[in-house]
């Protein structure tokens, strides 16, 4: 894992890959949101939820959680992260994350504030991805 200047992470496997932008990486969170978004109005619209917007927005919050932390244990990506062709691999070997780390930083993800400290880590990994020891990184190209 390099960033845009080349430079390994203490914490990297030496697979040569590039770090995700952030851009990429909000734009992803953005599109995942909003799928739970549309999601949770659906089923508010076909009757599963009640007309409460408390228990619409905490069945959106629920959504997100469940839907993130099972995208990142079965694989590396999520809609967004798919679209936007980066992926969430774990520091240590560059695998999936595992069921604990990948709830652990939806978690986290979710609360938005530990997702702003990757603005000042040197290689953009906020307190969600140093608790989960994940790493986002692009897909190479076909």
């Amino acid at each position: 894992m390099t960033s845009d200047r080349r430079a390994n992470t203490p914490e990297a496997t030496g697979s040569g890959q590039d770090l995700a932008p952030l851009s990429a990486r909000f734009v992803a969170l953005v599109i995942d949101w909003s799928a739970c978004v549309l999601l949770a109005y659906g089923l508010q619209w076909a009757g599963v939820l009640g007309p409460d917007p408390f228990g619409l927005n905490l069945a959106i919050a629920l959504l997100f959680l469940v839907y993130y932390a099972c995208c990142l244990a079965a694989g590396t990506q999520s809609l967004g992260m798919a679209l936007m062709r980066i992926a969430c691999v774990s520091a240590r070997d560059g695998g999936r994350l595992g069921p604990v780390p990948s709830l652990v930083r939806a978690v986290l993800l979710s609360l938005m504030v530990p997702a702003l400290t990757a603005f000042f880590h040197p290689y953009n990994r906020g307190l969600h991805d140093l608790a989960a020891r994940s790493v986002m990184l692009r897909v190479p190209g076909k």
